[in-house]
């Protein structure tokens, strides 16, 4: 990250970014992606990675984090449709939090999240702004989907903390990103959670 002689951020800080293949993906059918989702593990990075790997599983996501927002994970190209938002497959990117809902989400890993979905507003042409319940371009909830998402709550229904993340969101887009955020293939190791 670059930063000014007064302390403040200029450009767009993402963890190191790692591929691991999953099997679950298909075509986006010429559809343009527009819409960035936001989703949580309700489990931990290497267990969900692991599932996400196998076949029998039939979901996945292009991105997963670490709970410490240290790490990501890339498991399906962006070229492709991931399994994880029903009807939004084939305009969206997946973007996964490692951890549980019912038990927060550490500062640092918020924080990985807004860069990275900032990155990819960049990256994709997508305007920085909220598509409530997916409508229009831009990023949103799992949870804002509804019934054509799957009807899940993640990563959160606390209006309060997902409008912090919307200014989160906001304040990253504002700083220059990186040229490209390359994937390498490795192995993860899981993280132990303190609470």
């Amino acid at each position: 990250m670059t930063t000014t002689p007064a302390g403040a951020a200029t450009s767009l800080a993402l963890p190191p970014l790692h591929f691991v293949s999953s099997p679950n993906f298909s075509s986006r059918g010429g559809r343009k992606i527009d819409l960035v989702v936001i989703h949580d593990c309700e489990g931990g990075y290497a267990g969900a990675i692991s599932w996400f790997s196998q076949k029998a599983s039939d979901v996945s996501a292009h991105i997963v984090l670490r709970e410490d927002g240290l790490e990501a994970v890339q498991m399906v190209d962006f070229a492709n449709k991931a399994w994880h938002a029903c009807a939004f497959n084939s305009r969206s990117i997946g973007v996964e939090m490692a951890g549980l809902s019912s038990k927060g989400f550490a500062a640092g890993e918020w924080q990985a999240e807004a860069n990275i979905v900032a990155y990819l507003l960049h990256k994709f042409g997508i305007p920085c702004q909220w598509a409530k319940g997916g409508i229009g371009p831009g990023f949103c909830s799992h949870f804002d989907l509804g019934k054509d998402g799957g009807g899940h709550c993640d990563p959160t229904t606390d209006s309060a903390l997902w409008t912090h993340f919307v200014g989160q969101v906001s304040s990253a887009y504002r700083l220059a990103p990186p040229a490209d955020w390359p994937a390498q293939r490795f192995m993860p190791t899981p993280t132990v959670r303190k609470d």
